[in-house]
């Protein structure tokens, strides 16, 4: 019988088929086989997490503030309330946000740092305040004879400080020409009924021989060089054609003094400036009753009209022009686009960076200044343009020895 090809021969051995490999068991799930996170990182993630969303819900809500801030500032009666932040805040937590985006993790990190930068982008080409070119320009030395200018609020001519205080400063500057804020008398506690004009002509003469004076309301301009008209300007007109209206009403309403002076044979207009303050300390009870939404309606239609008919006056004034004063408008409020398209910035002759000019510490005036009188100068509220053939040669904030909360804006210039 023939044996099968394949059948193994009597006495030889076979080989086994390798045993087909099994998988190595599964560690327990406990055991050091298993990369888990410590406590410690995992409560690490979580507080990341947490930050990305946080810092993305604060960038949002800061981008729409700042968006809404600039479509109603100037157009509705309640910005003040958006544009009471200091410009250099507007330009600051925006950057603050875009540096702490950089410590977000996921997809919240982009989207945090593109409403950071929208934001900052926004406050850096709509009214910073910064003052750029001033860390590279020199604006040299000024000129024999160029003319003084100084202007300044001067917080109810030296009311809590003394008057005696407040002449022996201006003297100090020895100016051909004093723009002077708030000369009158106020009486706290009575609001906008409180405002007495000052009859001291005897002791302007006598505290400024050989000046000219011009007075409007509160408004005070002293010059070396003769006056040679006073015209009216905005509400000023309506109310000169009303010779007996109370003085509380003029100085409400009141509030540019133009004084046409005559320098040799050349003109020079001087625009002495004071618009309407939009919020006043003592109506700030939210709980008095007060009609708010009536106040906030008058005063910015008040403001508007003060400053259009300013823009328009030097619009169509043919001589060289200076226009200084406390415009209680910030570089971020829009109030004051129409009179940058008319007239030159004087900050062109500044050299600070981050120029300011209120609210530095001055004496407190009226019982609620215990809570508002602290020194935050974090504000320019006070401003100086020029119009037409102008040179000016410099432009800057002086202290005010604490007599005012304002800075003593103090220009040169030449025609």
């Amino acid at each position: 019988m023939t044996q099968a090809a394949d059948a193994p021969v009597a006495g030889e051995t076979v080989p086994k088929e390798p045993a087909a490999e099994q998988p190595a068991p599964a560690a327990p799930a406990d055991g050091p086989g298993v990369d888990e996170p410590s406590r410690g990182r995992r409560i690490g993630r979580l507080l990341r997490l947490w930050y990305g969303r946080v810092l993305l819900v604060a960038a949002g809500l800061w981008l729409v503030y700042a968006v809404v801030r600039w479509l109603v500032s100037g157009r509705w009666h309640w910005a003040i309330l958006l544009d009471a932040t200091p410009p250099v805040l507007l330009v600051a937590v925006p950057a603050l946000l875009l540096t702490a985006s950089a410590l977000a993790c996921g997809r919240r990190r982009p989207w945090a740092a593109a409403a950071s930068s929208a934001g900052l982008l926004l406050a850096l080409t709509t009214g910073s305040g910064l003052n750029w070119p001033a860390l590279w320009r020199d604006p040299g030395p000024v000129p024999p004879g160029a003319l003084h200018v100084v202007s300044l609020n001067t917080q109810y001519w030296g009311k809590a400080a003394g008057v005696d205080r407040l002449y022996a400063l201006l003297h100090r500057q020895k100016a051909d020409v004093y723009l002077l804020q708030e000369h009158v008398a106020w009486t706290p506690g009575r609001g906008e009924d409180g405002y007495i004009r000052l009859d001291d002509d005897a002791r302007l003469r006598a505290e400024f021989p050989g000046y000219f004076i011009a007075r409007r309301g509160e408004l005070l301009t002293l010059s070396r060089f003769p006056i040679a008209a006073e015209p009216p300007v905005g509400p000023g007109a309506e109310l000169d054609a009303a010779p007996g209206t109370p003085f509380n009403r003029v100085f409400l309403r009141d509030k540019v003094l133009r004084t046409d002076l005559r320098l040799g044979k050349k003109t020079l207009s001087v625009y002495n400036t004071h618009i309407t303050v939009p919020l006043a300390l003592d109506n700030l009870n939210p709980f008095s009753g007060f009609d708010f939404d009536a106040y906030f309606r008058r005063k910015a239609a008040w403001r508007k009209e003060e400053l259009r008919g300013l823009e328009r006056d030097v619009a169509g004034n043919g001589n060289p022009a200076v226009i200084a004063g406390d415009f209680n408008s910030t570089a971020s409020m829009r109030d004051l686009d129409g009179l940058r398209a008319t007239a030159d910035d004087a900050l062109r002759a500044n050299t600070d960076f981050v120029p300011l000019s209120w609210k530095f510490n001055a004496p407190a005036e009226f019982e609620m200044s215990g809570l508002f009188n602290r020194s935050l100068p974090f504000w320019r509220l006070d401003w100086a343009f020029t119009a037409g053939p102008v040179d000016l040669h410099r432009y800057d904030f002086r202290p005010t020895d604490g007599i005012s909360e304002h800075r003593m804006q103090d220009l040169w210039l030449s025609l």
